[in-house]
């Protein structure tokens, strides 16, 4: 069984390419391009509750209001702004789950928006609460975290593209990275990361938290509504 989001993320427009979703790589600020990953990532998702959920985030999401697909500039600046004042990154290694929540419930108890987040769920939990959140239709943002202990080595999750056919293809591998999933089934995760569509084995995260890294950095956000 499949589950997905009921809208589709929003779409930046840089030149003639348009995103899947938001692409940190494109930044104007250097800094925001190595590890502003986890900043798109909650850009996304407020952009994707504004835009279907009709909440007030306040006047400076209101310019990509209508937009689609939304200026490059215009998003990078949104981004800029909402990392400046409510996701700080740390040069070379951006932000930490914790502090993903912390400033997301910030910006929400600012604006009187009806969400709250914790980072992380239990291991019980995990896929249970992604079909959760993309059955409630909020985007979920997943993190790929460093391996530890031995934080200097560097395996990696393989992302996989989907061919005409149908069949998945390994196409690039990442490690230390947020991406937001769209989508689950029965074997993988359907995200956007770099602007783009990828898929995640479910096996190899699973295989991938257990050997090389750890639930405390390789898990997600999770956010629900409060009414």
């Amino acid at each position: 069984m499949r589950i997905e989001l009921q809208h589709p993320l929003p779409s930046v427009q840089r030149e003639r390419t348009c995103s899947y979703g938001g692409n940190q790589s494109w930044s104007a600020d250097c800094n925001f391009r190595s590890c502003g990953c986890g900043v798109i990532g909650c850009l996304d998702l407020l952009l994707y509750l504004r835009r279907y959920h009709r909440i007030s985030s306040g006047d400076w999401l209101s310019p990509l209001d209508g937009l689609d697909p939304i200026p490059l500039e215009r998003y990078d600046q949104a981004a800029l702004r909402l990392s400046r004042h409510y996701l700080p990154l740390i040069p070379r290694h951006g932000i930490n789950g914790l502090s993903l929540a912390a400033g997301f419930n910030l910006l929400c108890f600012r604006y009187h928006l009806p969400y709250r987040a914790r980072w992380g769920v239990s291991a019980g939990r995990f896929w249970a609460s992604i079909q959760t959140m993309l059955r409630r239709d909020i985007p979920v943002i997943l993190a790929i975290g460093p391996n530890l202990p031995l934080f200097w080595r560097h395996n990696k999750l393989t992302f996989y593209r989907q061919s005409p056919d149908g069949k998945y293809l390994p196409e690039t591998e990442t490690l230390s990275h947020y991406v937001t999933v769209t989508g689950i089934d029965d074997e993988w995760l359907h995200i956007s990361s770099w602007g783009r569509k990828y898929h995640i084995s479910r096996a190899e995260y699973l295989r991938y938290v257990q050997e090389h890294s750890g639930r405390l950095v390789s898990n997600i956000l999770w956010v629900e509504r409060k009414d």
